[in-house]
Order: structure tokens, then C-alpha cells, then sequence
């Protein structure tokens, strides 16, 4: 695969499948903008971004969810870059919340904007661009959706609209050449954790006992969904669209 000259936007890359997935689309020739709110882990992804040959990036330090942000990280890849190939929709959060809960309305106002009004957004806006080189959306939704846990209401909602939003974006957007696809994925070892409070000295303890439950017995790696997001937006499958590709483990089978 070769995305020499390409421009990639990747939202979420200041850590986990993000940033795995920016490190894999430069080490394949691309050009990145860095989205993200950690401004040292973005520069520490276009760092490692830069270490392959030739390879630019513009890091953009907003907040997705503040008005007008969305369009800032449009604007300024097209000043910097003055076209967009790719788009990978990866940011999200997955706040805990209940129907008890006195806030659950709040959190789930937060989760469903960055979780799905986020990529309907920039998808929206990136599009004149996209028309242009015949580029490709991909969405990254994990297969949680599928497996109902107490807690996780809005995320689960949120990623089914977003799968749902795949699919109907992939359908409109076929006739101008521009692809929408998605990867699911299962349980991978990023910083998800941090909505249990989990301590960073028991962290791999817990991704032990998760992988016991699964079939390979393995926690899942973000460079591992970054090679799917590189080939699903690749001229390798120019008739994927529309689909929603799991990469768990058989996580959601089980």
C-alpha cells in the first residue's frame, strides 16, 4: 500500500488507536493532521510520525465538541495541505453513566456529541475536499454496541448511530466517489481504562483477567486495528463501502 502524498486526518491521535493509526498511515508515505485536546502526546505521535522519510504533520489541539472546531481542523489541513484523502473518525469517550444518575442527560449529551455529531460533522465539512481526490471516511467503532453492559447506555447508542450513520453516509456518498467504511474494535489495550480508575500499576492485571474471557486470550494492540484503517482506506478494496469490519478477537461472538 502506498499513501505517498496523501493527506490524512485522524481524530483521537494523542493516543491509543489514534495515534496507532497516524504512526501507520505516515509509515506508509501520508501526510498527517493531528487531532486531539493532549498537546504533549500529540507532539510525542507527530514525533513518531516524523520519523519516516519525507513525512509533514499539523498538530490541532481542540476540543471536537466546542462549536466551530470541527471546521478549524478542515480549514487549516487545507491551508497547510490544500487537499484531504482520508478521514479517520476516531476520537470517542465512553463516560459511565446510569439512568439513576442525576447527570446521565449531561453525560449522555457529551458521549453522543463527540461519539457521533463529530464524525457527521467533519465528514460534512471535509466533504468538497473529499469529492475532489475521491477520498475515503473511516469510522472506528468499538463492537461494545453489540454487548449490552450496565453503565455504558449512551456509548452504546452513540456507536450504533455512528454505525447506522456508515452505512447511510456510504450510500449517499458512493455516487461522488468517496468511500465510508468503518472498523470495529474488540477489547485493545489503549487508554479506555481510564473511566474505571484503574491505577497505572494495576492496569495489566486487569487486561489479564480480560483476556482470559476471550477466545484468543489476548488483548487486542491499536498498531493491530491501524493496519485494518490503512487498508480499508487503500486502493486495495475499491469496493468496500458501507462496510463494518470487525477486528475483535470474536470478542462480539462470544
Amino acid at each position: 500500500m502506498d499513501f505517498a502524498g496523501k493527506i490524512v486526518i485522524v481524530t483521537g491521535a494523542s493516543s491509543g488507536i489514534g495515534a496507532a493509526c497516524a504512526v501507520a498511515f505516515a509509515k506508509l508515505g501520508a501526510h498527517l493532521t493531528l487531532v486531539g485536546r493532549d498537546a504533549q502526546r500529540l507532539e510525542t505521535t507527530s514525533s513518531k510520525c516524523k520519523e519516516f522519510k519525507n513525512v509533514e504533520t499539523l498538530v490541532v489541539r481542540v476540543d471536537l465538541t466546542r462549536e466551530c472546531s470541527c471546521r478549524e481542523v478542515v480549514n487549516r489541513t487545507i491551508e497547510k495541505f490544500h487537499k484531504i484523502d482520508v478521514l479517520v473518525n476516531s476520537a470517542g469517550n465512553a463516560t459511565i453513566t446510569s439512568l439513576f444518575e442525576e447527570d446521565c442527560t449531561d453525560v449522555y449529551d457529551a458521549v453522543m456529541e463527540l461519539n457521533a455529531r463529530v464524525p457527521y460533522k467533519l465528514t460534512h465539512l471535509a466533504l468538497p475536499e473529499l469529492m475532489k481526490t475521491k477520498g475515503n471516511v473511516v469510522n472506528i467503532i468499538g463492537v461494545s454496541m453489540e454487548r449490552i453492559r450496565p453503565g455504558f447506555l449512551p456509548y452504546a447508542m452513540a456507536k450504533a448511530a455512528l454505525e447506522r450513520f456508515t452505512k447511510s453516509a456510504a450510500l449517499e456518498l458512493a455516487s461522488v466517489g468517496v468511500r465510508v467504511n468503518a472498523v470495529r474494535p474488540g477489547i485493545t489495550r489503549t487508554n479506555f481504562l481510564d473511566n474505571f480508575n484503574v491505577e497505572e500499576e494495576n492496569r495489566q492485571k486487569v487486561y489479564d483477567r480480560i483476556a482470559q474471557s476471550l477466545p484468543l486470550k489476548r488483548i487486542i494492540e491499536p498498531e493491530e486495528i491501524a493496519n485494518m484503517v490503512t487498508f480499508v482506506a487503500s486502493d486495495r478494496c475499491p469496493n468496500m463501502i458501507g462496510s463494518n469490519i470487525n477486528v475483535d478477537g470474536a470478542a462480539s461472538m462470544t
